[in-house]
């Protein structure tokens, strides 16, 4: 038992030392410093499909009916409006979707409804750290970026963080998400894999047991979130969080 304490409390001062040494790397001009490596991504980024956003400018192209062309923006409510149509749901699609959602709905009004989408410029990617870490706040994706590589760039955990049992809350639809137990522990000793994020995801470090995900996304996390993501308030997924060894 208190060998096992030892251990998660020299891991997490591991934890900590990585981020002071990428601190220091930043800050420090005259006396470069080669930060400790992180853990490489895992390979699920590849296979992952982008999913357009509210933000996003797009190009809608029609190869036969050139007039119809033009250039929109994702509104918040995800939407975008295309002349002689209307709107059409864009946020959450694949630019390959939404090609097809709107050759369907153009097939009525002209022959030869082909589209083709293309993201002329990305809305601002980002990922939500909270609980026990020094700097809570934002983290902007460029490129694949771990659940532990967030936490490090906020500062990386406090001391009573409880990294064995961190939660990721992934939104994946309006009023829908699915959380998932994050070893964390595990990870900075090799063990087990980290998590690639993806755009409105949550990394919530506890302090303590956390029994209903719901009550901390009623209290912090939709605080926190745009207001064009929002979080199911009831989401009634538990937690188990035991004491470990």
């Amino acid at each position: 038992m208190y060998g096992g304490l030892r251990r998660r409390r020299a891991r997490r001062a591991i934890a900590g030392a990585l981020a002071l040494v990428l601190a220091a790397g930043i800050g420090c001009a005259q006396k470069p410093v080669t930060p400790a490596p992180l853990p490489a991504p895992p390979p699920n980024y590849p296979d992952e499909v982008y999913r357009l956003a509210p933000g996003d400018v797009l190009d809608v192209k029609f190869p036969y009916n050139a007039e119809l062309n033009e250039t929109v923006t994702v509104r918040p409510d995800g939407a975008i409006t295309l002349q002689r149509v209307g709107d059409v749901r864009a946020a959450g699609r694949s630019p390959e979707e939404l090609a097809k959602a709107v050759a369907e709905r153009f097939a009525s009004v002209v022959p030869h409804p082909e589209a083709s989408i293309l993201v002329r410029d990305f809305t601002l990617q980002q990922v939500y750290v909270g609980g026990e870490v020094k700097d809570p706040g934002t983290v902007s994706l460029r490129g694949p970026v771990t659940s532990l590589q967030a936490i490090l760039s906020r500062g990386g955990p406090k001391t009573t963080a409880f990294m064995s049992h961190v939660v990721l809350l992934r939104y994946v639809g309006p009023d829908q998400a699915t959380v998932q137990e994050v070893d964390l522990d595990g990870v900075l000793d090799g063990e087990t894999n980290d998590f690639v994020l993806r755009p409105y995801d949550v990394v919530f470090v506890p302090m303590t047991p956390i029994a209903i995900v719901g009550e901390y996304v009623e209290q912090y996390i939709n605080k926190i979130v745009p207001k064009s993501v929002t979080f199911p308030y009831n989401l009634n997924t538990r937690v188990t969080i035991g004491s470990g060894d």
